[in-house]
């Protein structure tokens, strides 16, 4: 027996012992960005909350017609590039104005998006997500996505790791037609 008699510990224990030590604190860490307030943690520092989505859905429905409906899974996507396109225009020194993004806006169907305060957000980012490609070049920009890591929160589903788009079948569009008459 060891000095101090049945409570030795050997070396192996110890390894197993700190291993799981360290595993522990690994896992404390991860929990630590686990805030339910928060759809979405982008690079370093960026994040999506759950007050932004709740606002661009309500600012996005207000614009829709009788029996449409806002793709919130959409939604999260603008928003999440969106912060990925300012943080890459952040890291390249680039300048998008919101004149910028109205003269890209006007007169697409994301238009009408511009004269809801509560909407008028995630139409900037859908700008941003397209303006900033543009300056930087499509291949690096798909590179910063694709190094851009991101914490979905699991309510909101799973994000493709090559596009950071949420897997879920959606089409995309930030609303759903109404069904058919009669069916």
């Amino acid at each position: 027996m060891g000095r101090f008699g049945a409570w030795s510990i050997g070396p192996g224990r110890r390894r197993l012992m700190a291993t799981g030590a360290i595993l522990a604190v690994l896992a404390t860490s991860a929990c630590a960005r686990a805030n339910p307030s928060v759809v979405a943690y982008v690079g370093s520092d960026g994040r999506v909350t759950q007050s932004e989505l709740d606002t661009a859905v309500s600012g996005i429905s207000q614009t829709l017609q009788p029996g449409q409906s806002v793709q919130e899974s959409a939604v999260v996507n603008a928003l999440i590039h969106g912060e990925i396109a300012q943080q890459v225009a952040a890291a390249n020194n680039i300048t998008i104005t919101d004149a910028d993004r109205d003269k890209l806006l006007k007169g697409s169907n994301l238009a009408p998006l511009l004269n809801i305060p509560d909407a008028k957000a995630v139409a900037y980012d859908v700008a941003d997500a397209q303006l900033v490609p543009a300056k930087v070049g499509s291949d690096a920009y798909l590179k910063a996505v694709q190094s851009t890591p991101v914490e979905l929160n699991p309510r909101y589903g799973q994000l493709n790791p090559e596009d950071r788009t949420i897997v879920d079948g959606s089409t995309g569009s930030l609303s759903t037609p109404a069904p058919a008459a009669g069916g």
